[in-house]
């Protein structure tokens, strides 16, 4: 597997958000990430060494008004993607068994909503302040990760991605 790293030509990485820094909590997250920009966030849990993380085309909040009238429900803002994808890795040391898990309903890729920092899917993997949720009961992606989990946030990193 070829993994493409913070120099390759191809991609540039610009970081915008670290919890250690600007806060943990969904207003600064949405403060600092908020626009249409292609984005990756990186999310270490306190008391594992695992490592989750999703990456979005489109953003992952504030993203604006071009959204589907058809999937404004109780003040959800659902957003297509065809590309976005979720994942995970058991452990932060070893980078060669990572779980993955692409967005499956295009519709509903990113749900933008005041009461999270971001929201793959409608809480397929979902920041509420210092908690992480993985529960996909809604199935908007692969089913890859150990789901119907909460966890409580170490440390948060959110880059946006140029080509």
């Amino acid at each position: 597997m070829y993994i493409r790293t913070r120099n390759d030509p191809s991609y540039r990485l610009k970081l915008i958000y670290r919890g250690s820094r600007n806060g943990i909590s969904n207003e600064s997250f949405r403060k600092k990430c908020k626009g249409r920009v292609a984005s990756l966030v990186l999310i270490k849990v306190k008391d594992s060494n695992k490592v989750f993380g999703g990456y979005s085309s489109i953003g992952v909040c504030s993203l604006g008004n071009d959204f589907d009238d058809d999937l404004i429900r109780h003040g959800f803002q659902f957003y297509n993607s065809s590309d976005n994808f979720i994942f995970s890795f058991e452990d932060s040391e070893d980078t060669q068994n990572m779980k993955i898990s692409r967005v499956v309903s295009n519709s509903h890729a990113i749900l933008d909503h005041h009461a999270s920092g971001f929201n793959f899917g409608r809480s397929s993997l979902c920041m509420i302040n210092q908690s992480l949720y993985l529960t996909n009961y809604i199935g908007n992606y692969e089913r890859n990760l150990d789901t119907n989990k909460i966890y409580t946030i170490e440390e948060i990193e959110t880059y946006f991605v140029y080509q």
